[in-house]
């Protein structure tokens, strides 16, 4: 199908939502450019090499419950597709139930990466005005959170994310405390919302040490939004301690991280758009990797891009 063969089509962020979206409507016959940016792109699928580990700081794992999502994470990942096996438990040791928690086993923006081959990407390309930067598109597809998005579009609609910050804690150690038996705690309206050990992603993490990633809470994480991120692993060093019952002297490092528009609680409405400006993102379905993906992928199916 080449029904839009001709069109110049740019998309803002190469999260998987844009990258979903890029890939559909160049099958569709479209000139794509994703625009991006940082440097790196994955959007909330975010890894980081520090002190000889690969942390996900970002989402934790994917699932993949979607046939159409699953298709085309194993025909871009393959056997790099890791499943979580040890259990999620809430604050109780209950576990908790598993559809299958996947990893790309060499850090979850690898996800993105593979998912984007083929496709033309340009990084580090700031847009502060869509409409009049990118006047040389046909039309142009922002994937960036809404508040974001109605920024670049010229459009004044608020709507409220959730920001997260996140922590990382490394240990001297192997599977200290309570580590080997549970991938993680995940106890949302506390102030660890989630925590996790980043020992069962297998070679991510270096000979001797134990890594822990905790999700802090929506009213902790708004209380602190504007800290510093480097202050945050001292507020709740503590309770991450406790919860996994590791010894403080084990101590060995942490860094912090702030997710400003971490997710939506709910689905939302976007208002009408100018002319040949358009929205897509996890935020019109849940802010996950699944939704983000699909969100991407039935735009590309569905939208009819007229002039």
């Amino acid at each position: 199908m080449n029904d839009l063969f001709g069109k110049r089509i740019a998309i803002l962020g190469t999260g998987l939502a844009g990258i979903a979206a890029a890939r559909g409507l160049t099958q569709r016959g479209a000139a794509v450019t994703l625009l991006e940016k940082s440097r790196g792109f994955g959007g909330r699928c975010a890894s980081k090499r520090w002190e000889g580990h690969v942390i996900d700081h970002g989402a934790q794992y994917f699932t993949m419950r979607d046939e159409r999502f699953r298709e085309a994470a194993v025909a871009a990942c393959g056997e790099a597709l890791w499943r979580l096996e040890m259990p999620v438990r809430d604050e109780n040791g209950r576990a908790l139930p598993d559809s299958g928690r996947w990893i790309h086993r060499e850090g979850n923006s690898r996800l993105a990466r593979e998912m984007a081959k083929g496709l033309e990407i340009r990084t580090e390309c700031q847009i502060e005005d869509a409409r009049s930067q990118l006047a040389d598109f046909d039309h142009v597809v922002s994937t960036a959170p809404w508040p974001q998005t109605a920024r670049l579009f010229g459009i004044d609609h608020a709507f409220d994310y959730i920001p997260c910050l996140a922590v990382v804690l490394a240990y001297h150690g192997d599977w200290i405390g309570r580590t080997r038996e549970t991938y993680a705690f995940s106890s949302p309206s506390t102030v660890l919302a989630w925590t996790a050990c980043e020992n069962h992603k297998p070679g991510r993490i270096a000979p001797g040490f134990t890594v822990l990633v905790a999700h802090l809470g929506e009213a902790f994480s708004r209380e602190h939004l504007e800290k510093p991120p480097a202050e945050y692993p001292a507020l709740v060093r503590s309770m991450v301690e406790e919860r996994w019952e590791i010894p403080a002297d084990a101590f060995a490092g942490a860094f912090g991280h702030r997710w400003r528009l971490a997710r939506v609680d709910a689905p939302i409405t976007v208002p009408a758009l100018p002319p040949r400006l358009h929205f897509v993102g996890d935020a019109l379905r849940r802010s996950r990797v699944e939704d983000a993906w699909l969100a991407g992928h039935l735009f590309a199916q569905n939208t009819s891009f007229e002039s």
